[in-house]
């Protein structure tokens, strides 16, 4: 039966990858996965060695049930994982097989919960599994079969920093692991495991249906993971213990001759249904489950159904068993003369339907990011990023009066003009939340592009404009169908929108520079659209900037201003001491398109991370935030604008953009905030203006007659400030850098990229200019640097960060362990090419034969190293190695690199270890001319672009 299911699984596949990739794809057949119970068909009982029984009695078998211990989470969080550890690919990468695998690349059967199967080592099994391939070693290694080697166990068991953390145990002693695991085949073995008893006619009345059926509900999170509390229970390995030397002493004790495993005596308790005939076992149950749940609740297959299930009458009378004392005594009591207590025991059984409380759950903190006035100026609306609300502030009263739950990560708030709808971005679900202000409900929620953050209505309302941070585009929404009608080409990493008084004019401000040509100054771009006709009309460049965010538009509609800094990335760091690399600003957009640029910074006092920027509403007064510094500048607009208009062509150009002296000329007062202030906004009667301290919690009022602090307004933020929390501040901070001229967010912002590439003079200046690489997701990715010399994240932040980077003091011990703290948190966000859940599209699926394929489009073997997956396994898709991919340019003074983990690996342009490939195709068109970089020269242009749709989804 198994043969034809798996010769039908296969036809369906080659069939299907004939259709989906042609000619190219059927020259490569794709194995499939099986599970542990087809090889333990065969590898098992005393003829084998009692393999199978062997792994069932290993941690490999319980590697996935241990994702749903408490101590799973705390590694996920560590690493930077929102997801349950059972749904994330990074920890099933290590805890399941076959993981990564599709549907069509697993056999009916096969089961991932299982954990670390058979075919883990040893390869997909479908094309050697039989009986007759596997005598014949070589016939069995020419179908797929692998011998492993302890070079293989690496992979997985590495010294990671997220599980350290949490249980400090030792690294793993490679040779007694090896013995630990061994499972060898006798001299001459015999092959047969036990007994197939699933088989023959049902007979009538319950079956039963094995715990893998129970598990398809009761391995929900919503049930807080029962099968897999079982899994890990001595309960689950109750029938392999059998096969174990203690076993057959206690046999002889009983007088029980030959293998415990079919002696009756020994199974009445070790198994699950003894006695009962074939008939009343279903497809799908084996013996080698143990105790399995209907030892104790009764055969399934009458209340087996979900909908049987949900009511606890009807499920009781089609046999659910009601479990007490009488089920375990006959088993447990005197059972080898060991004592039993039963609430003791069913204590350490316990799977009950809500997860126990985490005893160091973290503080829910606020972060407000940014805010907006309701039209009329009677509430002020507050997006909280961190707990996922959106916070009304009473501005007469100034205290909070409501919080609304919206959803993940909302980042910016607007209304409608009429003030009866409220619009928040919510970054993490790429949608929009509508909001009825009079009912303070969400009424509905609009799905738009990735990473929404912007937006802002047209004067009629009728239309809202929403920027999409990671898909470099705008969403036009119609307000009325609540539903997006056309989406417009953005540049990188669109941020803020402002409208023009006249209402004709949006201007979208972007974060990350246009790609420009290989060590050649940033080019940043505010993105112009015409309101009426919904088009880009203009692209204003900004010379030497970056991380282009806030912007507002003057009253008067002559100009507006956006917050910007200008990163001297192509200068030496050395540059530091002389207040240079990194200088803080505003652009000056005007009307007729020209541009300007101005620092905020002063000698020996930059304005680092300029945030946000506002005008008071009569005009006078520029107000800008310092992310970094904690504080806002007061500009004297009458003055920026006399100080450009009476500088020349060549200063406007030149002087005025680099000039860290004329902000003295320019700004009038700093006013100090609590930590991390981002967004600000002018009060509609002109009297205040509101900033958001993200890591404070709380609002900032600044009288604008005095231009001074007038209150903080707590947003209800937790009190403590844990270690994380404190790790962030400091992550955001310039105080720790020469002349607080910039923070790691500077160069991380988001705890991302800025899409630039450094000359950071410790290999020698101007020489082995390095790309900028996330931090999101990457505790346990070390090596870290491109040159892979970094072994942990404290070396790379410790007194290496402080003598290349910040030319001060380094951080203390107990600052570099909260700096840590917090990095190691960095989440990385939901992968948009590839939802949970969501199968491959017929281009990505393509796209993973090729990554895994293991012979050219002419039939040819490709070398080990030429294989994509040589160097890029899962979960990380990174063999932490260096590697030399023929990628060395004139300036570098080495060809190794350490190998880059490829997890979201679509949001991290430019590529490469100097960032000269601008896109993912360059990588394997213009730079892997000697299919060094794995074998890509014989691929069509179809096939590359399948390759890229699959490398997107990881």
């Amino acid at each position: 039966m198994r043969e034809q299911r798996r010769l039908g699984a296969a036809a369906v596949t080659t069939v299907a990858l004939l259709i989906l990739a042609g000619p190219a794809a059927a020259q490569e057949h794709q194995p499939a996965f099986v599970g542990a119970r087809v090889c333990g068909a065969c590898h098992d009982g005393p003829g084998m060695g009692h393999q199978l029984s062997r792994w069932l009695l290993s941690r490999h078998a319980q590697a996935y049930a241990s994702l749903a211990s408490l101590e799973a989470v705390a590694m996920a969080r560590r690493s930077g994982i929102p997801q349950d550890p059972h749904d994330a690919p990074v920890c099933l990468g290590c805890h399941a097989t076959a993981a990564d695998a599709e549907p069509w690349q697993r056999e009916a059967g096969f089961d991932l919960a299982d954990g670390v199967q058979c075919e883990m080592c040893h390869g997909p099994g479908s094309d050697y599994a039989e009986a007759e391939v596997m005598e014949n070693r070589a016939r069995a290694m020419a179908a797929g079969l692998r011998m492993p080697s302890r070079e293989l166990c690496p992979r997985c068991h590495y010294v990671k920093g997220s599980h350290v953390a949490v249980h400090p145990r030792p690294q793993l002693d490679l040779e007694l692991a090896w013995q630990a695991i061994a499972h060898p085949t006798p001299p001459e073995p015999t092959t047969g495991g036990p007994a197939a008893i699933v088989g023959g006619e049902p007979l009538p009345g319950p079956g039963y249906v094995g715990s893998a059926a129970c598990a398809a509900c009761h391995n929900r999170a919503a049930m807080n993971r029962q099968a897999s509390t079982w899994r890990r229970s001595p309960h689950a390995r109750a029938w392999a213990s059998l096969a174990t030397p203690r076993a057959l002493e206690l046999a002889a004790t009983m007088n029980v001759a030959g293998d415990p495993q079919t002696a009756p005596q020994c199974l009445r308790c070790h198994s699950t249904g003894l006695g009962q005939p074939a008939g009343r076992f279903r497809p799908g149950f084996h013996p080698a489950e143990g105790v399995g749940c209907e030892a104790c609740h009764g055969a399934g297959s009458d209340y087996q159904p979900e909908s049987v299930m949900r009511d606890r009458l009807a499920a009781r009378a089609a046999g659910l068993a009601e479990v007490g004392p009488a089920t375990c005594t006959p088993c447990h009591v005197q059972a080898h003369g060991r004592p039993f207590d039963y609430p003791t025991a069913l204590e350490a059984i316990a799977h009950p339907l809500r997860p126990p409380t985490a005893a160091a759950a973290r503080p829910r903190y606020k972060t407000p990011r940014n805010l907006a006035f309701r039209p009329d100026g009677r509430e002020l609306w507050v997006a909280c990023e961190a707990s996922g609300s959106v916070i009304l502030v009473d501005p007469v009263e100034r205290v909070k009066v409501f919080e609304l739950e919206v959803g993940g990560q909302p980042t910016d708030v607007a209304f409608s003009p009429d003030g009866r709808t409220a619009y928040v971005s919510l970054r993490l679900d790429d949608s929009v939340a509508v909001v009825d202000v009079a009912r303070r409900e969400i009424v509905a929620t609009i799905p738009v592009g990735d990473e929404p953050h912007g937006l802002l209505c047209d004067p009629s309302g009728a239309t809202l404009f929403v920027l999409n941070t990671a898909a470099d585009s705008i969403s036009v929404v119609d307000t009325a169908s609540r539903s997006e009608r056309r989406r417009l080409a953005a540049s990188r990493g669109p941020w803020s929108l402002a409208l023009s008084p006249d209402g004709t004019t949006l201007l979208a401000t972007n974060t990350l520079s246009r790609f420009v040509p290989f060590r050649t100054p940033s080019e940043s771009e505010v993105t112009v659209v015409d309101v009426a006709r919904e088009r880009v009309v203009d692209r204003l460049s900004l010379p030497g900037a970056n991380l282009v965010q806030g912007v507002a538009w003057h009253p008067s509609g002559e100009l507006a201003l956006v917050t910007l800094n200008r990163t001297k990335n192509l200068v030496p760091m050395t540059r530091i001491q002389q207040g240079w690399t990194i200088t803080n600003g505003l652009g000056i957009l005007w009307r007729d398109g020209t541009v300007d640029q101005v620092l905020l910074d002063a000698p020996n006092d930059h304005f680092a991370d300029t945030a946000d920027v506002t005008f008071s509403p009569d005009g006078r007064w520029a107000l800008a935030t310092s992310h970094g510094t904690d504080r806002v500048a007061v500009v004297d607009v009458a003055k920026l604008l006399e100080m450009v208009r009476g500088s020349s062509p060549e200063e406007r150009s030149e002087i005025l953009p680099n000039h860290l002296g004329r902000s003295t000329e320019l700004v009038v007062r700093h006013i100090p905030t609590p930590s991390a202030p981002c967004g600000i906004t002018a009060a509609p009667d002109g009297r205040t203006a509101w900033v958001a301290s993200s890591l404070d919690d709380s609002l900032t009022v600044i009288d604008l007659e005095t231009l001074a602090p007038a209150a903080r307004v707590d947003l209800g933020g937790p009190t403590e400030v844990d270690t994380v929390r404190w790790g962030e501040k400091l992550f955001h901070s310039a105080r720790n850098t020469f002349q607080r001229q910039f923070s790691c967010h500077s160069c991380h912002p988001d705890g991302h990229v800025d899409g630039l590439t450094y000359d950071i003079e410790a290999d020698g200046i101007g020489i082995s200019p390095v790309d900028n690489r996330t931090l999101r997701g990457i505790l346990d990715t070390d090596p870290f640097k491109w040159e892979g010399t970094n072994p942990s994240l404290a070396r790379q932040c410790g007194a290496r960060l402080a003598v290349f980077f910040t030319r001060i003091q380094p951080f203390t011990p107990e600052e570099l362990v909260a700096v840590n703290e917090y990095t190691v948190t960095i989440a990385r966000p939901p992968n948009r090419y590839r939802p949970p859940g969501a199968e491959l599209t017929p281009a990505q699926a393509r796209g993973k034969l090729i990554f895994e394929r293991t012979t050219s489009n002419d039939g040819r073997t490709l070398p080990v190293e030429g294989r994509c997956v040589t160097c890029h396994f899962p979960p990380y898709f990174t063999d932490r190695s260096r590697r030399d991919v023929g990628t060395r340019q004139p300036s570098d003074r080495q060809g190794s690199f350490d190998v880059p983990h490829l997890n979201n690996i679509y949001d991290s342009a430019p590529y490469l270890h100097d960032g000269i490939a601008p896109t993912l195709e360059e990588i394997w068109t213009r730079f892997n001319p000697r299919d060094q970089h794995g074998v890509t020269n014989d691929m069509t242009k179809d096939q590359l672009n399948d390759l890229i749709e699959y490398l997107k989804t990881l």
